[in-house]
């Protein structure tokens, strides 16, 4: 009896069939899947340069939008709404996450929808595949703030045992400041817990250490001088041009007035124990060397310059290269800054390499101004009451600030 066995071949042929689906299936999943990954890539890399663009043209007051846009669209992105979608859109910073001071914060996003078509894997049902990725930056606007922080008072020596900031050796002397605190580049020092008075919400900022003080607390360092004379305006005295500094006037009857302008001051000893009133002027002091005490009488009152390159600064003391090494330093800039009692005193006191020896006002009312030396104390008799608004002293631009946060 013969017996005949079943032919296999037809089963074989199927087999093939789905061997040769499945391997065109991997190759589209290899060769589709490379050109998805590619291009989800080069998207991120069009989103995150387009959110970045847009962000700095919002800082520059400028279409924003069309920023974004002109950068994916050189990217291969151009909002063609067939290959491609593009969109830009905003929110409101959240609080705290710009500086206190800066208003108008902007969180801008950049999206990026792109269409993928297929090759090898419309065989497996796959005609397109979608990638949507996005980018977010956060631009900070500009904003105006005083300088150094809004310390009332700063001493900008570096060291850590000469302090730029010493109550004084005085017992009768004491301080008192409101609205802004103290900084010290190096160390600080008051002799006693009583001798330096702040608001509750000041405190006194150290470098290096700080003793004896009812609130003390660690600062970032300065790079001296670099980062003062970085802020340091323009020299109005030194001849070049464009030059606005007047010339130093003559005292008359004990007195030096100076209106309306910038003021080269040659000769700064000349003005001692002068009753020095400023009305919308800013001395610009180029002496290396002098010592001004107004032993028996004389001293500042009046109003820093309102506006333009110099406005808040009642006075600037150029910067030497050899500061004052104390208060007394016969060969530096030393001075006693006090008011005459005459008039209000406030504006800003510049003077990075000077030494400070600050007396107050003649008449115990508190003296508006910012002051900010190379080492700054007071060794006299009177106290030292201190009233800082910034809106009295200088304030500098703060550039915006942009960041990519997702």
């Amino acid at each position: 009896m013969m017996i005949h066995k079943k032919s296999e071949k037809g089963q074989a042929i199927i087999l093939i069939v789905f061997a040769i689906v499945g391997l065109v299936g991997l190759t589209g999943l290899t060769v589709d899947g490379g050109l998805v990954y590619s291009d989800r890539r080069q998207a991120q890399n069009a989103a995150d340069s387009a959110a970045f663009a847009a962000a700095l043209a919002y800082s520059r007051n400028q279409n924003y939008t069309t920023a974004a846009q002109n950068v994916t669209s050189t990217n291969g992105y151009d909002n063609d709404g067939i290959t491609n979608i593009v969109t830009v859109t905003t929110a409101a910073s959240p609080p705290g996450t710009c500086p206190p001071l800066a208003m108008d914060n902007l969180d801008i996003t950049v999206e990026v929808t792109s269409y993928v078509d297929t090759t090898f894997s419309t065989v497996v049902g796959i005609q397109q595949v979608t990638n949507t990725v996005a980018a977010t930056t956060r631009a900070c606007d500009t904003y105006v703030a005083p300088i150094f922080g809004g310390n009332a008072i700063v001493g900008l020596n570096p060291s850590t045992t000469n302090c730029a900031f010493d109550s004084g050796n005085s017992n009768s002397a004491d301080w008192t400041l409101t609205g802004g605190g103290i900084f010290s580049n190096g160390c600080a020092y008051s002799k006693n817990n009583d001798s330096v008075i702040l608001d509750e919400d000041q405190c006194v900022t150290a470098v290096g250490t700080a003793s004896n003080f009812t609130c003390s607390q660690s600062g970032t360092a300065i790079d001296y001088p670099e980062d003062v004379l970085e802020i340091m305006p323009p020299n109005p005295c030194d001849g070049t041009p464009g030059d606005i500094g007047l010339p130093q006037p003559a005292a008359s009857g004990g007195e030096v007035i100076l209106n309306d302008g910038v003021y080269c001051i040659t000769n700064f000893d000349a003005y001692d124990k002068k009753d020095i009133k400023l009305n919308n002027a800013t001395m610009y002091v180029t002496d290396m060397v002098f010592k001004l005490k107004f032993a028996g009488g004389g001293g500042f009152s009046g109003t820093p310059t309102e506006s333009g390159t110099y406005s808040s600064y009642y006075m600037i003391i150029a910067y030497d290269s050899s500061p004052c090494t104390g208060f007394n330093d016969n060969n530096a800039q030393v001075i006693q800054y006090r008011g005459n009692g005459t008039g209000e005193l406030a504006g800003t006191i510049l003077a990075p390499s000077a030494c400070i020896d600050f007396r107050g006002n003649s008449n115990g009312s508190a003296v508006y101004s910012q002051i900010i030396g190379y080492m700054v104390s007071s060794n006299g008799n009177a106290s030292v009451n201190v009233e800082y608004n910034s809106g009295e002293n200088r304030r500098e631009s703060v550039d915006p600030t942009i960041e990519l946060i997702k």
